[in-house]
């Protein structure tokens, strides 16, 4: 429905291996250093699909972890950023979060709470989304029987 042609994924997550075995047409790996197809990400891919480290269900807002994997040019470049949300990783506060996933046991130097698209109102107070990231987020809850 969203007209997606091209699909940007991490090979060396569980998510990956998943998508790789379905045969999903259009699927692009993120395999190789940015330097090496900077411009083929910039203009070529149309959405690209991560997991998440969690939820917070008090304000609707994702956990993404960037790592070696999956790395936070996948969220950040493509028009559409796909986040995968596991039921179980659904916590009530940030408290919760940071309590539950021991982050005082080490951060990523890039820890990010997304709760929506990226948007500003800074251009003559009229809303853009994209001026920081995607334009567009969909968030997928995986349930038990989805997984």
């Amino acid at each position: 429905a969203k007209g997606i042609r091209s699909l940007l994924y991490a090979p060396a997550t569980a998510h990956g291996r998943t998508l790789e075995a379905a045969g999903i047409p259009g699927l692009k790996p993120y395999d190789r250093p940015i330097d090496e197809w900077k411009q083929a990400l910039f203009e070529n891919v149309d959405a690209a699909i991560t997991g998440t480290r969690g939820a917070i269900a008090e304000t609707g807002t994702m956990i993404v972890w960037p790592d070696a994997d999956e790395p936070r040019t996948m969220s950040l470049v493509p028009p559409i950023h796909i986040a995968l949300v596991d039921e179980d990783s659904v916590v009530p506060t940030l408290y919760d979060a940071i309590v539950q996933q021991k982050w005082s046991a080490g951060l990523p130097t890039n820890a990010l709470l997304v709760t929506g698209p990226s948007k500003t109102a800074d251009i003559q107070q009229t809303l853009a989304y994209g001026a920081h990231g995607p334009k567009e987020l969909v968030v997928l809850l995986l349930t038990g029987e989805a997984q």
